[in-house]
């Protein structure tokens, strides 16, 4: 009851301050309708993120051209599911090609030479030529599909040679009607395929994200008050251990974060009309984690700090270098720095949400969670062996 006691009044001190009610509950609102009304039209609904038909130039030799390679390169481009992604046009040379590129005429550009038809003849790997244009999606397009090629070819040749060398040729027949039929390539959305997440959501879910983690600084600056003001020598003198002041003073915290989220949530639906999905008790699973990342977040920050002012400096620059590279602010393209994002709580809260507004599998979904889950408790252990060798006392 003790901790009870201690949390409730906690949480009462805190909302009579007004500077943290604005920066815990409006501040979050008001960056979300910002940000979300400002980039709408760059993020839009995540239909534009599909790209349109790629102009590819297709540069064959005079042995590619009259050969079955040829014939199923030509039947391949002109099959009805990958004409819906690409556009062709027949070049004489491969300078011609680099100069429709360079022109923009061209966004892709794939050679077929002679040194490739004799490898297919000879039974060996198969690889295409291309050069690349200046949209960097369109090129991953035009890679995709002609890998898709080369890998149904390669295909024909290796059946060829389990069968016999006799096959070789047979397989050029083939070929052509094989690698035509494979082709059936498509192009779709994580989660539903009529569904995409817009600005506001996105930063619905990053902002929760960040200002949930501002709650640990609520915490940090009431450890250090105590500690300041020296009433926490009056604490410690009652018939009550360190632990359990402490223990109130994260739970009333806590229960800020959780209150904080619940009021964004509903108040972001009811204005600015987020979809959150459906599977609430998994938001409100990620919500407990994040509010637990913020407190041992907290807990650390304040236990190895000599002031409150470091403390809570630290804890605004982890925050806010956490939400910057899990693309918080603005998505991110950049692989190494995807790969460290994924240490952080922001990224995988990030896509536990994006996936939940998705309707992904519950698999994705899970797995997103479990990874939060994760990086949480190395948080929370890494909390107790602190607070284990500091403690929180009056010194």
């Amino acid at each position: 009851m003790r901790v009870w006691h201690i949390c409730l009044f906690e949480l009462r001190r805190i909302l009579k301050i007004r500077s943290v009610v604005l920066n815990l509950f409006l501040l979050p609102l008001l960056l979300i309708f910002i940000l979300g009304t400002a980039l709408s039209s760059a993020m839009g609904t995540g239909k534009a993120a599909v790209p349109g038909q790629v102009r590819v130039g297709l540069v064959e030799s005079v042995e590619a051209a009259d050969s079955p390679v040829g014939e199923a390169m030509r039947a391949f481009v002109t099959a009805p599911e990958v004409a819906k992604m690409l556009t062709f046009q027949q070049m004489s040379s491969q300078d011609e090609a680099v100069h429709a590129l360079k022109e923009g005429k061209l966004d892709f550009a794939v050679i077929v030479t002679s040194d490739m038809v004799q490898q297919w003849m000879a039974g060996k790997e198969t690889r295409l030529q291309w050069i690349l244009g200046k949209e960097g999606t369109l090129n991953v397009v035009g890679k995709t599909l002609f890998t898709r090629f080369t890998d149904e070819l390669n295909r024909q040749t290796a059946v060829a040679k389990v069968l016999g060398p006799e096959m070789i040729s047979n397989a050029g027949e083939g070929a052509e009607t094989g690698v035509a039929a494979q082709s059936n390539i498509t192009i779709s959305s994580p989660g539903d395929s009529n569904q995409s997440y817009s600005a506001s959501q996105y930063y619905a879910a990053a902002m929760l994200a960040m200002f949930m983690l501002y709650s640990g600084m609520t915490a940090i600056n009431s450890l250090y008050t105590e500690r300041d003001k020296k009433t926490l020598a009056r604490l410690q003198a009652a018939p009550m251990s360190s632990g359990v002041i402490f223990a109130g003073k994260i739970a009333g915290n806590s229960l800020l974060a959780f209150m904080q989220a619940i009021i964004i949530i509903v108040m972001t639906h009811l204005l600015f009309g987020v979809n959150w999905g459906r599977h609430l008790w998994l938001i409100v699973l990620v919500c407990v984690l994040i509010t637990m990342a913020s407190m041992t977040l907290g807990i650390i920050v304040a236990l190895v700090s000599k002031s409150a002012a470091s403390a809570s400096s630290l804890m605004q620059g982890i925050i806010i270098v956490m939400t910057f590279i899990s693309g918080g602010f603005t998505p991110i393209a950049i692989d190494v720095i995807q790969r460290i994002s994924e240490f952080t709580v922001n990224h995988w809260a990030l896509q536990s949400f994006l996936s939940m507004m998705l309707d992904a599998p519950s698999r994705e979904i899970m797995y997103n969670i479990y990874m939060l889950g994760a990086v949480c408790a190395v948080l929370a252990a890494a909390a107790a062996v602190i607070y284990r060798k500091v403690g929180y006392r009056y010194e």
